[in-house]
């Protein structure tokens, strides 16, 4: 579900809940109601009660008293249980429609945020969204109805007391706006801060083997403490000023409480005040600084919650920058054309500032196998991510079956291609769940054929339970080169029409990786296959080499043919091929 910025709003997840969004504040009205009176009762029965030694009018009162009591806990029970219900849901909903949008990302989009970042989105700020929408419901009635109420039933006692409410209530207001003022800056930092060392930490915790094979504790430890404590320094700036909101206000209240006893007392005296409705009156100015507060510390929730919601809408803004067709041509994945692969012109840059492929052009037909070699970051992968969309080419075009592959629709084209990432991933659960992902309804004769061909067999059969041997999350109850074997079998999983081998034979040894390609191209012989490597033995029976260097495409041509005109490709050939030079 993709939203824009100007879409992204929590009333229109609360329109989904509108039943619940209503009763929660509607009970909690009606729990408001129930405290408003106490108060008032609890005059009568110092006035009425005891001062004229009525037992029978105390109880009575005191039994309406403990109704409201009861009347006020259901009330209280059945606003916060809806409260949380929509709360709860609409975090759940979000949550669901930013994994979505983020899933809808092509790499240059997700190119711009790190992980981290998009967790603490997904997680953090939706739990502020959803801990704030909590909130608001069971304070959007109380807190006024209580301020109101409250309000009046004092102008109802003893309208010149009342004029020190008038006098009180702005400064309380000017005292909020001000601290708020103060907390909404802090908190947009705290949460860029809170970015960078969660970053920092799981840059440690997935690279820890690095880290200590270079001894670089201490230089990670110095720079997770630094970063740390810039956000705890921001942390205490923002704890400061808003510990600062309540003695403020409480040091309002106290003064107005005194002003209170001052000319209370002197309404008692000239009989204008009873003794009950002072107590009241004390009550109801009580239960008003007790709104404001509350209305204080609402509105920090919801500061926070809006600058939660400010990141989330700039998730939001971001949309995919692969387009679908509006009439997409249709795939027929047994059309044998569907392997002939064309680049025309091809040019593709990252920032659109230099490219890191120029002028690309040449075709793989079907069975063709095309390899690409060339030093570190010359541009080997950025070629064959553009054959399924991951980025789209920067001029020039792409034809799959003679079609450009921008005509196709993206889940189409990416269903007739098997790839194999530079990093072998596997994902939690089964070796059969995970060799269903490029076919769901894989049978276990096509991912035992899978599983051969990729030379995974050999230690899979091995397992007592087979293919439902447990996946460690990342496979790694797996060594890296069975990582990479079984990851290439997901990809070989109902033959697909093109294969795509990003670097993936880097931890196999020579032998397994020669009879890797061997067993690729006897079973899949219909099929188009790119290898992306750094060793010229892995492609020296490709039907065409290209030759990459510094973002540019240097010579294409057979091994034996790159071997008598191409200096870098030579130059790379003997260096693994000592032998041969001498």
């Amino acid at each position: 579900m993709s939203k824009t910025k100007s879409s992204f709003s929590c009333l229109k997840y609360m329109k989904k809940y509108k039943l619940y969004s209503f009763l929660a504040p509607f009970f909690k009205g009606l729990e408001t109601l129930t405290e408003l009176f106490v108060p008032y009762i609890m005059a009568q029965i110092i006035d009425y009660g005891i001062s004229a030694h009525d037992n029978a009018y105390i109880i009575k009162n005191g039994i309406i008293i403990l109704i409201l009591n009861i009347l006020g806990i259901i009330f209280a029970i059945f606003g916060q249980k809806f409260a949380s219900k929509v709360s709860t849901n609409i975090g759940k909903d979000i949550r669901n429609d930013i994994f979505s949008h983020i899933n809808s990302f092509s790499h240059s989009e997700l190119d711009k945020f790190t992980t981290t970042t998009l967790l603490n989105r997904t997680v953090n700020d939706v739990r502020n969204i959803q801990d704030g929408l909590g909130s608001v419901l069971r304070q959007i009635m109380r807190t006024p109805v209580l301020l109101l109420g409250s309000f009046i039933m004092s102008l109802f006692i003893n309208v010149k007391l009342s004029i020190i409410f008038i006098i009180v209530v702005p400064i309380f207001l000017l005292i909020i706006w001000w601290i708020t003022n103060k907390l909404k800056p802090l908190l947009i930092q705290i949460k860029t801060k809170l970015d960078k060392t969660t970053n920092i930490t799981r840059e440690n915790l997935t690279g820890v083997r690095v880290v200590r094979a270079f001894n670089k504790q201490d230089h990670e430890t110095k720079k997770f403490r630094e970063s740390n404590d810039q956000l705890i320094e921001t942390q205490i700036k923002h704890a400061t000023w808003a510990s600062l909101l309540e003695p403020l206000i409480f040091l309002v209240v106290n003064f107005a409480i005194i002003c209170l006893f001052i000319f209370g007392g002197i309404e008692v005296n000239i009989g204008e005040l009873t003794q009950g409705k002072l107590i009241a009156f004390i009550d109801y100015f009580g239960t008003i600084s007790s709104c404001l507060i509350m209305l204080s510390n609402l509105i920090n929730i919801i500061t926070r919650m809006n600058a939660s919601s400010d990141r989330i809408k700039n998730l939001f803004l971001v949309q995919n920058s692969i387009e679908n067709p509006t009439s997409p041509v249709a795939i027929n994945p047994n059309d044998i054309n569907l392997g002939k692969v064309e680049f025309k012109d091809v040019n593709f840059s990252y920032s659109g500032v230099k490219n890191i492929v120029n002028n690309l052009s040449f075709v793989a037909n079907p069975g063709d196998i095309i390899g690409i070699i060339g030093g570190t970051g010359s541009g080997k992968s950025s070629i064959v991510n553009l054959i399924p969309r991951f980025y789209d080419t920067t001029s020039g075009e792409i034809l799959i079956g003679d079609t450009n592959i921008k005509d196709y629709n993206v889940d189409d084209l990416r269903s007739i291609i098997g790839l194999v990432p530079q990093n072998p991933t596997l994902f939690n659960g089964t070796i059969r769940s995970n060799m269903c992902w490029r076919k769901q309804d894989a049978t276990d004769d096509e991912i035992v054929k899978a599983l051969k061909i990729a030379q995974a067999y050999e230690f899979v059969r091995d397992y007592p339970d087979f293919l439902e041997h447990k996946v460690n999350r990342g496979g790694t109850n797996f060594s890296g080169g069975q990582r990479q074997r079984l990851t290439i079998a997901r990809a070989l999983v109902g033959n697909p029409n093109i294969i795509i081998l990003d670097d993936s034979s880097s931890a196999l040894d020579f032998a397994t990786d020669k009879n890797l390609r061997k067993s690729i191209w006897q079973n899949l012989t219909a099929s188009t296959t790119f290898i992306v490597t750094q060793r010229t033995n892995s492609i020296k029976d490709a039907t065409k080499i290209i030759v990459t260097n510094n973002g540019d495409i240097v010579d294409i041509g057979t091994h034996d043919e790159l071997l008598q005109r191409c200096q870098i490709y030579r130059e790379i050939h003997y260096s693994q091929n000592s032998k041969e030079v001498e």
